[in-house]
């Protein structure tokens, strides 16, 4: 929820009171980084008030990881030799 300013007849952006989560679409704090419903890790504020999902890297990371695993499976048993 975007908190508004009237200014000369003009209604003015002035900042965010709260955030919702991109996951449940729950209003949470806009200092949270954890929503207390679904327990997902959000960010800062985008746009139309939405919280950015943060990044899971470690998600990312055990997947390449995963996969040089299996290449260098496919490697060892079929084409070595």
């Amino acid at each position: 929820m975007a908190r508004k300013k009237l200014v000369k007849g003009k209604k003015e952006k002035v900042g965010y009171v709260t955030k919702k989560c991109p996951e449940c679409y729950a209003y949470v704090k806009i200092e949270a980084e954890v929503c207390p419903y679904c327990k997902t890790k959000i960010g800062h504020v985008g746009s139309h008030g939405m919280a950015i999902r943060k990044v899971d890297w470690k998600s990312y990371l055990t997947f390449a990881v995963a996969l040089i695993a299996l290449g260098v499976y496919i490697w060892w048993a079929f084409l070595r030799g």
